[in-house]
């Protein structure tokens, strides 16, 4: 028996794949509704795999698990759009930023090529084609897509279960003098429970697991992200994301869209008074600013507070981590600093764990 801890996209793709396998599995999930952490609070952007380094893991489980989820999607009929993606520098204050943004934005085209992204365009002065944008240049990336998350965690559980795999939900994982149990989140009693193998994939918790087992250098440090909502979306279905940042594994604050027609702008980037940490604490002015920087079509109006989410940002001895770590000691398997793209990467992640399994 195989005991998965969390149900979000990563561990309820792990779970799908180890049945296939003709493993017997258990997914226990903390909440009464799977999917209320990181899974259900995201843009559901399909990443092509362009800003990560091409020998990392990120980079790998990236390109797996967008190779693996494009099938999955058809087979279950779940709704998603190959839309494409514009990179774009935005507005520069100098012309010393402008060139160096310049150089950023060819660096960039040039790791998706390494990465193996096709049918990538450096295309200057996008606003011939795409009048609402700001700046010289962009990168015209057409693997980038979207996907309805909500769907997509249904069809995904609706497998699972298919292949007899068991959701305890409400029911928390805890060690308790070295050993695990189940407790109940609603009534505070616990069993005991064994398993050949427990796979840690509780997201903003997985550091917790984590130390209990021996791995006490890893630390999780909530990072919030805030998406306001739009008045309304631009003329084409289209993403617009700026050049990110080197100093942060966040992309910046973006424009995405979803499969209903609501429109969003995010996220930001700002520390977490802790995990469960949901509140706003962006102004819309600060956060209109931003997207000013690459679109002119929006006035201050136009934006209203729309969703949080956190990502799960990995340090290790103080250090920040910027891949996904998997790792693995005694009997547990432990997925930490899984953040974006998690959702693009969980098939290819399963992929890993199976191959660890297997």
């Amino acid at each position: 028996m195989i005991i998965v801890i969390g149900s979000g996209i990563v561990g309820s793709w792990i779970a799908y794949r180890l049945a296939l396998a003709g493993k017997e599995v258990f997914v226990v999930e903390k909440e009464k509704q799977a999917g209320d952490g990181i899974s259900g609070r995201n843009s559901g952007v399909l990443h092509s795999g362009i800003y990560y380094d091409p020998n990392s893991l990120k980079s790998k489980v990236c390109l797996r698990g967008y190779e693996l989820a494009l099938p999955f999607f058809e087979q279950f009929k779940v709704p998603y759009k190959l839309c494409g993606k514009l990179i774009i520098t935005g507005n520069s204050e100098t012309e010393a930023e402008s060139i160096e943004k310049e150089r950023a934005l060819y660096a960039l085209m040039e790791n998706g090529k390494k990465v193996g992204i096709q049918n990538l365009e450096i295309l200057h002065n996008p606003q011939t084609k795409f009048p609402y944008t700001n700046g010289k240049l962009a990168i015209w990336n057409p693997k980038t897509g979207i996907v309805d998350v909500p769907a997509y965690l249904k069809a995904l559980w609706n497998a699972c279960e298919s292949l007899g795999v068991t959701f305890l939900k409400n029911k928390k994982l805890i060690i308790f003098e070295g050993n695990p149990y189940l407790k109940d989140e609603s009534d505070g009693s616990r069993e005991s429970i064994e398993a050949e193998t427990f796979i840690n994939a509780a997201g903003l918790f997985s550091d917790e697991l984590a130390i209990s087992q021996g791995l006490v250098d890893y630390e999780i440090r909530p990072n919030k992200g805030e998406y306001f909502r739009l008045r309304k979306p631009l003329p084409e279905e289209v993403l617009v994301y700026p050049l990110p940042l080197k100093s942060s594994t966040a992309l910046g604050v973006h424009y995405t869209f979803n499969l209903g027609g609501d429109a969003y702008a995010g996220p930001n980037s700002n520390w977490a008074a802790h995990k469960s940490d949901y509140a706003f604490q962006t102004d819309r002015k600060t956060y209109f600013h931003s997207l000013q920087n690459i679109l002119n079509c929006y006035q201050e109006e136009d934006l209203s507070e729309g969703y949080v989410g956190i990502r799960p940002r990995l340090f290790f001895k103080g250090e920040s981590l910027k891949d996904f770590q998997i790792t693995s000691n005694d009997n547990w398997i432990h997925l930490l600093g899984i953040e974006s793209p998690g959702l693009t990467s969980a098939p290819g992640i399963a992929d890993e764990v199976a191959k660890l399994l297997l």
